[in-house]
């Protein structure tokens, strides 16, 4: 299963940062992958939540895909698992963990996104240059974060 880690620290608290990251409504304006996220458990976010997420592939197609808050411990971690992907979609299956951790008065962020995709091409494709490419938006969404939270 490929495997996509990033990390960044953020001059702000654990607290103001995760809730930065959690917010459904604000996600889409800092993370480049997706253009819309909703809530179908209704808020606040908690372990078990419920998602939808019309994502943007690195090659520039919108998907939707469905997922849950599979852990969910404020202000420490998160984990968002992909229960259903759209045919479309370049994975079928995959998790995305969020760590937090206090250094002073910043935030270290690491994200780790494991998935599993779709079929044969989309392996090829993603070895090839998806892989990539999702690991720039992944950098670039959270420079985004960094700079809404910091700003």
């Amino acid at each position: 299963m490929p495997r996509i880690e990033e990390r960044i620290e953020i001059a702000a608290p654990t607290s103001t940062v995760f809730r930065a990251c959690h917010d459904a409504g604000q996600r889409p304006e800092w993370d480049e992958r997706m253009k819309r996220m909703e809530l179908i458990t209704s808020a606040p976010i908690r372990q078990g939540t419920l998602f939808q997420v019309d994502a943007i592939s690195s090659g520039g197609t919108v998907f939707g895909w469905e997922g849950e808050f599979s852990e969910y411990r404020y202000p420490m971690n998160a984990t968002l698992k992909v229960l259903d992907a759209a045919r479309s979609s370049p994975f079928k299956a995959g998790t995305e963990a969020w760590q937090y951790s206090a250094m002073g008065g910043t935030t270290d962020l690491t994200v780790v996104w494991e998935y599993q995709p779709r079929n044969i091409i989309t392996r090829i494709i993603d070895a090839v240059a998806g892989r990539a490419l999702t690991r720039r938006a992944m950098r670039r969404s959270l420079s985004n974060l960094k700079e809404m939270v910091e700003g």
